[in-house]
């Protein structure tokens, strides 16, 4: 059996707990590494070979504790490449996840009829991208809003303000800018209009335009939590890279009751044949279940798979983040990151996963940094 340890790092604001202006409390970023070791033992002596070799005491186990010592994450980071052990990373830009959430279900939803394609995932990233560069905080809060209280009043407030956004841009940008103003004001009028038409067959016709129904408490919308979505994509990501056969696969997640909890609820939500499902896990990944793995939940200190995911993500996501404030990067930690960027599978899933903007994608070359 092959186990699949999870855990992530930068959780602290998501999409209502967002801190000032939407800076996410200085955590402008969230990662979520998944793990894949088959003998446990082999890895437990590795992982403390690492430790000794870069003298941190038994007892130093947490992320935090280790960001000081980027050395070691990326020691972890080649030792698990050098043996191709199942490895899968995601890293969102979570005012990006936001303006995505804007994008697939507000204004470009299921209702409207578009066929998932390569040509419709385009204009899927083209529009978050514009919201990424243009959108401000009332955009974001009317959305938030609307996710909140979903109601007519709050959905008409969304659109009020994602077309005065379009107008605005398009009279103070000029030519190329101006154009793609244009043609978001005009997808978010075709969503308003589709809007007007189901609301006098339909019950509750605003549904159709949020997120669906929450999963987690009363005060969040589930899909609009980062943990969560990422969760689900990596699940659909392990289905892809096994080929379906999940039957001898074992995800376990750090003990935490709110997140057992939140992952349970994704993951039979993962399995299930919701539309919503097929929007968030984008390629690579398949999230037609035929089989299921099991879910598990272990303290960090009993595992050294949990511990190597959390040495991962909150490298991944210390990683870009200072590379986004424009903080130094060790070398170490900035070659590792390069070498698992570049090393990354497509027709697998492997890999890391970057939800950010287009222009902010990392792709592994060096000259690409400069």
């Amino acid at each position: 059996m092959t186990t699949i340890y999870i855990d992530e790092s930068g959780h602290s604001g998501d999409m209502v707990d967002n801190g000032t202006g939407y800076d996410f409390k200085r955590q402008p970023y969230f990662a979520l590494a998944g793990v894949g070791l088959q003998d446990e033992e082999e890895w437990d002596a590795r992982l403390q070979a690492l430790r000794d070799r870069h003298r941190i005491p038994s007892g130093e186990r947490d992320a935090r504790s280790l960001a000081s010592r980027p050395e070691f994450s990326a020691a972890v980071i080649h030792a698990l490449l050098d043996r191709r052990a199942p490895l899968f990373v995601e890293l969102v830009d979570k005012r990006y996840f936001i303006c995505s959430c804007i994008t697939s279900f507000q204004l470009l939803p299921s209702c409207l009829g578009y066929p998932e394609s390569m040509r419709l995932d385009f204009l899927r990233n083209a529009v978050a991208d514009f919201l990424h560069v243009h959108a401000d905080a009332q955009v974001l809060d009317s959305f938030v809003a609307s996710c909140l209280t979903p109601e007519a009043g709050t959905l008409h407030a969304s659109f009020a303000s994602l077309r005065d956004l379009a107008t605005y841009t398009a009279e103070e940008e000029e030519d190329a800018s101006a154009q793609v103003a244009k043609g978001f004001g005009r997808i978010v009028e075709a969503a308003n209009t589709e809007y007007h038409a189901l609301s006098g067959a339909q019950h509750q016709p605003w549904l159709e335009f949020l997120p669906p129904p929450e999963l987690n408490t009363s005060s969040t919308q589930a899909w609009t939590l980062p943990n969560l979505t990422s969760f689900m994509r990596i699940y659909a990501r392990i289905h892809l890279y096994y080929r379906h056969c999940l039957a001898d696969v074992r995800l376990v997640h750090d003990q935490n009751f709110e997140v057992q909890r939140i992952l349970g609820q994704g993951k039979a939500a993962a399995e299930g044949p919701d539309r919503a499902m097929a929007l968030l896990c984008t390629p690579p990944s398949d999230h037609r279940f035929e089989e299921v793995a099991a879910l598990d939940f272990r303290q960090s200190h009993e595992a050294a798979g949990v511990q190597m995911a959390e040495v991962v993500a909150g490298a991944t996501m210390r990683f870009f983040r200072d590379l986004h404030t424009g903080r130094c990067v060790c070398p170490a930690l900035h070659e590792a990151m390069m070498r698992l960027i570049s090393e990354g599978d497509e027709r697998t899933g492997y890999g890391l996963k970057q939800v950010v903007p287009t222009r902010q994608v990392r792709i592994g070359a060096e000259e690409a940094w400069a």
